[in-house]
């Protein structure tokens, strides 16, 4: 039985421009190709870190067919999390949808509840600033006399 391998092309998407693999590799599978795009993922997070940069978690590798076809999509965050976030994904995972919904509205609440706070707050700015550029201008009169 003769095995048919495929070409496969690994497109880095960055948070500024894609990269096109112009070559492409053979590949027995898309299960290979997909474990040997992951690790790549994997080796360019690496890479970044040793030289310093932040960890590129909005990338991502796009495994495409010659004609283009995207057949996959390795992200990058998911490479970055600890074994503590991959397990509370898993458990997140396991979770009803009346939880789902209920875990939803408690994190909307929070984030209405986060958005008036930011709301007071910049209105509390906005106020001070027009009460020390009013100081300002009194205490430059005031030094003029």
């Amino acid at each position: 039985m003769v095995e048919m391998s495929m070409r496969y092309y690994f497109h880095i998407l960055t948070d500024k421009e894609r990269l096109r693999d112009p070559d492409g590799a053979e590949f027995s599978s898309l299960a290979v190709a997909r474990t040997e795009a992951t690790q790549c993922a994997r080796d360019l997070i690496a890479e970044r870190l040793r030289c310093g940069r932040a960890a590129p978690s909005q990338w991502c590798i796009h495994v495409a067919q010659e004609d283009d076809t995207i057949v996959h999509t390795v992200p990058f965050a998911p490479l970055l999390l600890s074994e503590e976030d991959h397990a509370e994904q898993r458990e997140f995972g396991r979770k009803s949808h009346g939880e789902l919904f209920a875990t939803a509205v408690a994190t909307s609440n929070r984030a209405r509840t986060t958005h008036a706070q930011i709301t007071r707050h910049l209105t509390e700015l906005k106020y001070n600033l027009r009460m020390l550029a009013a100081l300002s201008k009194a205490f430059s009169r005031h030094e003029r006399k």
